[in-house]
Parts: structure tokens; C-alpha cells; sequence
């Protein structure tokens, strides 16, 4: 992986980009380019930016407050934390606080990097959001028996992606919105008995794109 910047450190990557990093290679080049330009990991001193949007990072907080008045509270879609799930914040660029599960590799990332913690925690409030990873084999009609097993959870779908075929082996990636949290292990075995299918799983650091 080759990073194309300009010469001024301003313009290169910033910490957060290893969240948001897709394979191993790009994380070891932002991670060289930082610690070679470590005045480049630290927040510009430009007016406030409006926060990024970016694939796999979900806006808004949902369920999660951040200790820090006024802050843009934002789950990451690296490992979609959900009540009750241990979960530890950071500042990011633009001043946003970005909520990981407590064991996300990113977490020690943002650590290393010098990142700000902020303590996090889930208000009183019930329905949530999370990405499952299902991996099948391929055959007809497996996409519509699985968004019925999860529609038959009283869960909604709000977004559904499927790769394509590898030897005949699928992956599909679900986000969805639950009613409580308590329905995600029945929900995940509900997938897990749709015929072809023979692991269903939370998504888990950068695995999801791997």
C-alpha cells in the first residue's frame, strides 16, 4: 500500500484513519506516515470541520453517552458496540468522540497514538444496532430465507450486503436495528439454523474486511 500526499504534514493521514483502514498493509503504512510526522497525529488547529462520513463508521450515538458536554458521539462500525458491551471512547479529528468495545483492536491503536479517552456509557433506552457476519454456502433463495429468519426476531434490517462466491462459500454482512439487546444470541442462532449457513458472528475489528 503506497500513501500519495503532499509534502505538507497537514495534509496526510490522521489518527483515526486506522480505524477506518481495510487491510493490514494500510494500517502499517498510516502507522509509519504518524510516527515519522507525529505533528500530523494531532488535531489541526483549523476552524472545526463537520465529522467526516465515512464507510463503516456509523453517525450518531445511538445509546451512548460520552463524558464530554457537547460532544458528537459516533459507534464504530469496526465493532459495533451495543448495550451492555464494555466500551471505552476517543477523540478524534473534529472533535467527535468515536465508542469502541473495550477489547476492539482499535483501541489500543488510539491508545498508542495518544488519542484522549473519555468515559463512555449506555443510557436507559432500549432498541440498538449491531452488524452480524454471516458466512454460508452458496444456494438459492439464501438471502430471502435469512432476512425472514431475522424478520421472524421482530428485528429490522437496515442494510444487507453479500460478497461474492469464494469456492462456492458466501459472506454476508447485516446491520441491524433490535428492539433489546437481550434478542441478539436467539437472533444469531435463528440465522445460524437457516439451511447452508455455518456461522453467524458479531463484527470484530477490521475482520470485516479482511
Amino acid at each position: 500500500v503506497q500513501l500519495l500526499l503532499a509534502q505538507d504534514a497537514s495534509s496526510g493521514p490522521a489518527a483515526d484513519w486506522l480505524e477506518h483502514a481495510k487491510t493490514p498493509a494500510a494500517r502499517i503504512a498510516i502507522s509509519s506516515w504518524l510516527q515519522a510526522h507525529p505533528e500530523g497525529a494531532l488535531p489541526a488547529a483549523a476552524a472545526p470541520r463537520a465529522p467526516l462520513s465515512v464507510p463503516g463508521l456509523r453517525g450518531g450515538g445511538g445509546n451512548a453517552v460520552a463524558d464530554l458536554p457537547d460532544a458528537h458521539v459516533r459507534l464504530a462500525g469496526c465493532c459495533t458496540p451495543v448495550p451492555p458491551d464494555a466500551v471505552a471512547g476517543f477523540v478524534v479529528r473534529g472533535g467527535a468522540v468515536t465508542v469502541h468495545r473495550v477489547h476492539c483492536p482499535a483501541v489500543a491503536q488510539m491508545r498508542s497514538l495518544g488519542r484522549t479517552s473519555v468515559a463512555v456509557h449506555w443510557r436507559a433506552t432500549a432498541d440498538c444496532r449491531v452488524t452480524l457476519l454471516a458466512e454460508s454456502f452458496g444456494r438459492p433463495h439464501l438471502l430471502a430465507d435469512l432476512t425472514e429468519a431475522i424478520a421472524r426476531q421482530g428485528v429490522e434490517v437496515v442494510s444487507a450486503t453479500v460478497e461474492p462466491p469464494v469456492e462456492q462459500r458466501v459472506r454476508h454482512s447485516y446491520t441491524l436495528q433490535l428492539p433489546d439487546a437481550s434478542v441478539l444470541p436467539g437472533l444469531m442462532r435463528a440465522m445460524r439454523d437457516v439451511p447452508g449457513v455455518y456461522d453467524v458472528s458479531r463484527a470484530w475489528g477490521c475482520l470485516l474486511y479482511t
